[in-house]
């Protein structure tokens, strides 16, 4: 006879409880990491007695939600709950130590409503990870009373000179005599430099750093840090313009343009708005410093709403009219070989790598694998490549005319340095680019050949500076193309000493030879503000991009346009698209009046919100996206 078995029982963990609640102030209210986008709100929680003198706005608590413990941040106490349901109890009070301050927290609430976003997902960019070992030794802080605000606020555009290093400009507007400076940077590799050279002016009061190269315990250190010293420097990349700085008194964003400011994640906020926003709420000055502003600042500056600080200077600058397919025109050697005399020089390219693409050299058509990718050249002593499947053709032939005549198209740096070093034999190469960027070289007679972004600096200045292809930094085939191609000759041309050249390979009838000259943009920038203008596209109009897989793309348009006619969007409100992207998703493109953003991120939000409900996958939303394309 078989042993009987016995009854499968079902468990369930039973609450400990909470015991007494607080006499002052029973209530939390508490942003909840759910997971769950449409439960994406504060709740009310009963503070227990014994963690009262604890449970302070900022601190992270442990709580009860469904059927799990999950983390929240306090944002507030009260004596009574918005809801007369049945109230849960924190479990735990997980720190001491208070990662957000009142006017943090209104940030990240504002900043979810202005981009149509959880606030889950705008506290995960602004609060690092707690790290337990950070807390060690370090005692309780209460917050530093802000200094009396000035009266009237300070908010500019500083054009950044030549000739002089844009950080040593930079460092110079720094002043923590009135409270803590915040400067934001658009990469590492800025963060870095400007640090250095702050901490060797200022030994004894250094500065606090956050940044992605930072180890997960230096960053929640250096974080803590900045909420807990008065009158210390805090440098960081994007993320840190939400950092609760004591005692802030002025906020510094380093080349605005850039497109490092644009998280590429949910919820897909820019630095630049998150700056205005938090200025004015904060009432601290706000300075944007660059070569060249963006195209929103110079509306703004136009509109009188940003002070412009310019001024005059004039480089010298000639034009080179390069023939297709010529990486060097005629007349720029001799030009480079006087400058090579004098010190270093310095040269631009567009593309990394070798060669972005092969193309025959009998019928001038591309390179394609069977694959459909387009072959490139890797490297002039290897074969080509497929771009896709990798696929070499060590024995390539044209599919077209069969001839093996092979021609390097969209030439890089690699095949640029092998020319270059032909044209000007006998004289030192040096490359910076990739995972390979110099940030200084010695003040020699040399050429430096370097990528967008890894321009090293010259202690004294290079003695020519050469733009080659300049019309490559142009087109681009976004809306932005324009301002990074004029932000980034800008700022290789910055770096040639007072008496020396620039020399461009371009068009003299080009309006950057002109700009250039007289380190004035302005004329660039209004024509192309005139044409935006005329075609109702940013900045004069704001914008949404949607992305949604093919297969409901219709009906979300659909909805859309009914939501139009009834009145739930604003008829100011258009619709561009569906436009199929591959991979099975689509486009829509929303454009609509900048007095009408809040109510169109309201619905966006609640159209996320309905979709989290009925199990639908959530759109990839961009209010004010760096590039519609």
């Amino acid at each position: 006879m078989a042993t009987p078995r016995l009854f499968l029982l079902k468990s369930e963990v039973i609450a400990k409880p909470a015991g007494e609640i607080a006499l002052d102030a029973p209530i939390a209210r508490i942003w909840v990491e759910t997971g769950v986008d449409h439960l994406d709100q504060p709740y009310d929680y009963l503070v227990p007695q014994a963690l009262s003198s604890r449970v302070a706005v900022g601190i992270r608590v442990q709580i009860p939600f469904s059927h799990h413990e999950v983390e929240g941040i306090v944002i507030s106490r009260h004596s009574s709950a918005q809801t007369g349901a049945k109230l849960k109890s924190i479990t735990k009070v997980l720190s001491n130590f208070s990662v957000a301050t009142p006017s943090s927290l209104k940030l990240y609430e504002r900043v979810a409503n202005h981009f149509a976003a959880s606030t889950s997902d705008v506290l995960r960019s602004a609060i690092p990870p707690r790290v337990a070992s950070a807390e060690k030794g370090r005692s309780a802080y209460e917050a530093i009373p802000d200094e009396k605000k000035k009266s009237r606020q300070r908010v500019e555009f500083i054009a950044l000179a030549p000739h002089i290093s844009p950080l040593e400009q930079l460092a110079g507007l720094i002043d923590v005599g009135s409270g803590s400076p915040l400067v934001i940077v658009p990469d590492e590799r800025d963060l870095l430099s400007l640090a250095t050279l702050w901490n060797e002016k200022n030994p004894g009061n250094e500065a606090i750093t956050l940044g992605s190269s930072l180890s997960r315990s230096e960053r929640y250190k250096n974080y803590l840090d900045s909420l807990s010293q008065s009158k210390r420097l805090v440098i960081g990349t994007r993320s840190a313009i939400f950092a609760p700085v004591a005692n802030l008194a002025s906020i510094i964003v380093y080349k605005e343009s850039s497109p490092d400011y644009f998280d590429p994640r949910s919820p897909g906020w820019n630095v630049g708005d998150v700056a205005r926003m938090r200025a004015s709420d904060e009432s601290v000055d706000l300075l944007f410093l660059s070569f060249v502003p963006s195209l929103n600042i110079a509306r703004e500056i136009d509109q009188r709403r940003i002070k412009y600080i310019h001024e005059s200077h004039r480089l010298s600058v000639r034009a080179f009219s390069p023939l297709p397919a010529q990486l060097l025109p005629d007349r720029i050697f001799q030009p480079v070989r006087d400058a090579i005399k004098k010190g270093p020089v310095l040269f631009l390219v567009s593309r990394k790598g070798y060669a972005s693409a092969l193309i025959c050299g009998q019928c001038r058509n591309f390179a394609l694998c069977a694959c459909g990718g387009r072959v490139k050249i890797v490297a002039g002593n290897k074969p080509p490549q497929c771009s896709h499947c990798a696929g070499e053709f060590p024995t390539w032939r044209c599919a077209w005319c069969k001839s093996d005549k092979q021609y390097a198209g969209g030439r890089g740096i690699d095949r640029a340095s092998e020319e270059i070093g032909r044209a000007f034999p006998n004289v030192t190469i040096i490359s910076s680019s990739g995972d390979s960027i110099k940030n200084e070289i010695l003040d020699e007679k040399c050429i430096v050949i370097s990528t967008p972004g890894a321009q090293p600096i010259s202690k004294n200045g290079y003695s020519a500076v050469v733009i080659l292809n300049a019309l490559a930094f142009f087109s681009h085939d976004d809306l932005c193309a324009g301002e990074r191609a004029r932000e980034m000759l800008f700022e290789t041309c910055g770096l040639v000493k007072k008496d020396g050249q620039i020399l461009i390979a371009i068009d003299d009838a080009h309006p950057i030879i002109g700009a250039i000259t007289q380190w004035n943009p302005a004329t660039m920038i209004q024509r192309e503000l005139r044409e935006r203008e005329e075609l109702c596209l940013p900045p004069f109009e704001k914008s949404a991009y949607l992305r949604v897989s093919s297969e409901e793309v219709t009906q979300l348009v659909s909805g859309l346009r009914s939501s139009i006619a009834s009145g739930r969007l604003n008829s100011t409100v258009s619709i561009l698209g569906p436009v199929e992207l591959g991979n099975d998703e689509s486009k829509i493109i929303l454009r609509f009046n900048e007095k009408d953003h809040e109510s169109t991120a309201i619905f966006l939000r609640e159209l996320q919100r309905k979709r989290g409900i009925a199990k639908k996958p959530l759109l990839y939303i961009r209010i004010t996206p760096y590039s519609l394309a």
